[in-house]
């Protein structure tokens, strides 16, 4: 399995990040319309209808802001130039193998590659016919693979199983 161009990951997912923003600027838009619409004045005393609308419109114009900064900061991250043998550092992509649990053969294994960045966690983009997910560094997976080289092996332990990772290449 060949890796994409780092550079072209990050394209990737600076574009679902400008999606999401577009996406979440309209909700916002549209809920901070809806609090200050004449048919979401209150009734009542009781009557929170319009109050709970402008919570969740700022709550909402706060994830713009906060993804108008990730897409921002990713343009300027600095992207990994691993050479061989060197360890896993943030901006790198990875190739990792893990065993599948119960497998009997190591050919069993789960072939994944990761994008270490520390905006867009849990993105998964497809680059250049490859299926890369986004991890941030802090995270179990991104933690774990910090510092590690390729022929690494270590254990994580996923979605309730522990598995044996194999770190393949880096990019």
């Amino acid at each position: 399995m060949g890796l994409p161009a780092s550079s072209a990951v990050r394209d990737a997912l600076g574009a679902a990040l400008e999606r999401a923003l577009e996406t979440m600027a309209a909700a916002a838009r549209e809920t901070r319309e809806g609090a200050t619409h004449e048919d979401s004045r209150a009734e009542g005393d009781k009557d929170m209808r319009s109050t709970e609308q402008s919570y969740l419109a700022r709550g909402q114009a706060m994830r713009v802001e906060d993804l108008i900064e990730q897409i921002q900061r990713l343009r300027v991250f600095p992207l990994a130039n691993l050479e061989p043998g060197a360890a896993i550092v943030a901006g790198a992509l990875v190739h990792v193998e893990m065993d599948e649990p119960g497998a009997a053969d190591r050919r069993a294994g789960a072939q994944r590659v990761y994008f270490l960045v520390p905006y867009g966690g849990g993105t998964v983009l497809h680059v250049d016919g490859t299926e890369v997910i986004v991890v941030a560094p802090s995270s179990p997976v991104g933690s774990a693979l910090l510092g590690k080289r390729v022929s690494d092996t270590f254990e994580l332990r996923t979605r309730g199983a522990s598995r044996e990772w194999i770190v393949r290449a880096v990019g």
